[in-house]
């Protein structure tokens, strides 16, 4: 099918509708480890060019394999930059994370770049996402706004006063709690500080009374029980490379916790 855009539509009407959705992080950059979380059973990923090495060209080669079999990658991009969000869209990504979402404005600018209906973004049916040319332009824009994701980052003390104005604006998603900057903008020392708690907390009250969806990242899989409760109902946990090093020190720590009669061989390996 041209474009290839049911599949993202029915990732983002789970998102809307509240559905627990669970991704991860990829910060390497590599088709292959996207191909193989692709097959794992989450959710989504999102490729992290705010903190890892991902251009535009790496983007698009890991939505070749992806998109095509509608697994939804979606890109947490590393500033507001309309031309580069339109990028990763036109490529095939199935929506876009923004950063530091302090206002109203920046979320208008962030649909805007987004949706094709909010004014902003450049068309062309050209690329991967328009089936290379196989759609019309109007269909094209129609699946496109209809399809793709916008979560708002909120991970700053600006952000949380604004929140109610954020939140007012038509066309974003989610908003994603990034407990981290937060805990850098509020000066506290950790991210279980009150003062980060108490921000969460508001955060999710003033998001649910808006009707919007609430987004976070957790470092572990039992912190997801804490936050179901709050009203969070997408869970972005760890990373691909954090959930690599996990399991190679569990690994490790198994093996030689054995003792010398466990009966290992010098020639045994692991898969």
């Amino acid at each position: 099918m041209a474009g290839d855009f049911e599949a993202l539509k029915l990732f983002r009407q789970a998102g809307l509708a509240g559905e627990i959705l669970t991704g991860t992080f990829q910060k390497t950059p590599s088709r292959h480890v996207s191909e193989v979380l692709a097959r794992s059973g989450l959710d989504f990923v999102v490729l992290d060019a705010e903190h890892a090495p991902f251009g535009i060209d790496v983007i698009d080669d890991i939505l070749a394999p992806t998109r095509p079999i509608g697994f939804p990658v979606l890109v947490r991009i590393p500033e507001l930059r309309p031309s580069f969000i339109g990028a990763c869209l036109d490529a095939g990504a199935a929506g876009i994370v923004v950063p530091h979402v302090t206002s109203a404005e920046k979320a208008i600018e962030a649909v805007a770049a987004a949706r094709f209906a909010a004014g902003g973004r450049g068309l062309s049916a050209s690329g991967r996402a328009g089936g290379y040319g196989a759609m019309t332009l109007g269909d094209y824009m129609g699946d496109s706004d209809a399809a793709v994701s916008v979560w708002c980052q909120i991970e700053d003390v600006e952000a949380v006063d604004n929140l109610e104005a954020i939140c007012a604006v038509p066309g974003v998603d989610a908003l994603f709690v990034g407990r981290a900057d937060l805990m850098r903008s509020l000066g506290a020392g950790t991210t279980g500080a009150p003062a980060v708690v108490n921000a969460v907390e508001k955060i999710a009250r003033i998001g649910l009374a808006a009707g919007k969806r609430l987004a976070i990242f957790i470092t572990d899989a039992d912190e997801a029980a804490r936050f179901k409760a709050l009203g969070f109902s997408i869970f972005i946990c760890g990373s691909d490379q954090s959930m690599l090093k996990a399991r190679a020190q569990a690994t490790k720590a198994a093996i030689s916790g054995l003792s010398p009669s466990s009966g290992l061989s010098r020639g045994s390996a692991c898969a």
